[in-house]
């Protein structure tokens, strides 16, 4: 027997405060307190786990097992209803598309005057928020108007902003395009990380090419095309480990948005998605200033929404862990680590699968960095929990050889002969090999039953030479990214924590990658 959903308990808990209030206060009539519904309502809410059984035990007569399906579809409506209102107050697009039915209602019952003046206002707004499958309505609604009217009504005004398009047809359908090659772009970009074999690079050159036949979007008068025009082309740049023209490019954008803020509330979404490649691009470029002055910037504080924000702040952990890392910052990166500990659980339901997985991993990285070996390997379990419903396949590699490595510097034997042969099971099943990655497992299973240290500074020294003889493999150079393990068996032969070799490396003036979970 399946277990029974827990969806509207999920969506309850998902409320805030104001939301809960809003719907209570709107959605709920005086005098109907002991509705069902309502009684339901708050029964879920205090419910830590789902609990149907416990529910209809409490509520019975009023919830049995016959009823408790209706009345939780009828809940959840309610609360659905409510959050669109609550949600939509401040929507530009809810708001012209009220006034389309406006116009609509106004037009059916013959009064036109009321129908004109809406359409106008709706028709700017629409026109100065870029809303343009709106404008394609409200210009189905002007012809409308024109077929019931009398001969004598004076249309010259409504035709002259039916006709002030802010670009013409020909540029909105190279727009329209556009999107769709930047739509395509995405998923290639989630499919491939860093494994752009032969095939999918071809695939990314033919993208970057039919992006530059869209030049014109540097000068348009359009914010959108000018927005899927650069972040295409710095997305494919990204994908090609082209980080210089890439961030270049990023900047351009990021300065387009920071002068048009009235897109955060229809397009916040592609603002994340810059400042999550700004991010990626940005740090590996090393230009730390510009990301740092990014995520600092008082932009952000437009992000309002609880998604919005939670992505927000996760993608700005990320950045500066990454950051705090690579120039040795230690006290910085336990005080963030401390931080986003304490602050993740709120984020964690707004975040899809990648980003959960991610942060995760790059809590453990920081974690074992600063030798909190137990946190280190609480939060790659955690990390690989989002595993089905993520398909980074990529950082699930690098999460296998982490788990080594953190079993092997736990020093317990069970526990890393265990995580050995999960290891190795692993990567001898997976169809990708690369020979860092042997060396590397066959480094660890050595040394950790090696009693000379002389012996174990051999086998560090093999693997290295390895890692030295692949240098150009893109895989191994983007693994090495994430984490930087030929410096890890350079502490060992060094005879040093791997924390005081980075800070050393950096004091010498050296820089290498260490975290770069992306």
């Amino acid at each position: 027997m399946k277990p029974a959903s827990s969806l509207l308990w999920q969506l309850i808990k998902s409320l805030t405060n104001s939301e809960k209030l809003f719907f209570k206060r709107n959605y709920v009539s005086s005098g109907q307190k002991d509705k069902t519904y309502l009684l339901l309502f708050n029964a879920i809410e205090v419910q830590k786990n789902y609990d149907e059984a416990e529910i209809i035990k409490k509520l019975s007569p009023a919830i049995t097992k016959k009823n408790i399906a209706f009345q939780k579809h009828y809940l959840q409506q309610q609360i659905c209803d409510a959050i669109i209102h609550y949600d939509n107050k401040n929507d530009p697009y809810y708001e012209i598309y009220n006034q389309i039915q406006l116009i609509r209602l106004y037009r059916k019952k013959g009064l036109l005057n009321e129908a004109h003046n809406i359409w106008k206002k709706a028709t700017r707004q629409a026109r100065k928020a870029e809303l343009f499958a709106l404008l394609n309505i409200l210009k189905s609604e002007f012809e409308k108007m024109v077929l019931f009217s009398s001969a004598q009504v004076k249309y010259d005004e409504m035709l002259s902003i039916f006709k002030s398009n802010i670009i013409g047809y020909d540029e909105y359908a190279n727009l329209i395009t556009l999107r769709d090659i930047y739509t395509e772009t995405i998923l290639l970009k989630k499919k491939a990380h860093y494994y752009v074999n032969e095939p999918l690079k071809e695939q990314v050159l033919k993208l970057l090419n039919e992006t530059d036949k869209y030049t014109d979007a540097s000068e348009s008068h359009s914010f959108w095309y000018y927005h899927y025009y650069y972040m295409n082309k710095a997305t494919l740049f990204s994908m090609l480990n082209d980080f210089d023209n890439s961030t270049k490019l990023l900047k351009l954008v990021l300065t387009k948005w920071h002068t048009n803020p009235q897109f955060i509330n229809t397009g916040g979404e592609f603002f994340l998605e810059l400042l999550y490649m700004i991010n990626y691009a940005g740090v590996l470029h090393g230009d730390y200033a510009f990301v740092t002055e990014t995520f600092n910037h008082p932009f952000n504080n437009i992000l309002s929404d609880p998604i919005q924000k939670a992505n927000f702040e996760t993608t700005r952990f990320l950045a500066f862990n990454k950051i705090y890392n690579k120039t040795a910052r230690y006290k910085e990166v336990k005080a963030l680590i401390s931080e986003t500990q304490g602050e993740f659980p709120k984020w964690s339901p707004f975040l899809n699968a990648d980003l959960n997985f991610t942060a995760n991993l790059s809590i453990a990285i920081s974690a074992f960095v600063l030798e909190s070996f137990d946190d280190s390997m609480y939060y790659v379990r955690q990390a690989f929990s989002y595993l089905k419903a993520s398909n980074r396949e990529d950082l699930f590699d690098i999460g296998q050889l982490l788990l080594l490595l953190i079993a092997y510097n736990m020093n317990n034997i069970r526990q890393f002969e265990a995580q050995y042969r999960s290891t190795y099971n692993y990567y001898y099943k997976r169809k990708r090999k690369f020979p860092f990655e042997a060396a590397l497992v066959q480094c660890l299973h050595r040394t950790f039953y090696l009693t000379g240290y002389s012996d174990k500074i051999k086998e560090y020294k093999k693997a290295l030479e390895v890692f030295e003889q692949n240098k150009d493999d893109i895989v191994q150079k983007m693994t090495f990214k994430v984490f930087n393990y030929p410096g890890w068996l350079t502490s060992r032969i060094q005879r040093v924590s791997y924390r005081q070799y980075v800070e050393n490396t950096v004091k010498a003036g050296s820089s290498f990658p260490i975290v770069n979970i992306s």
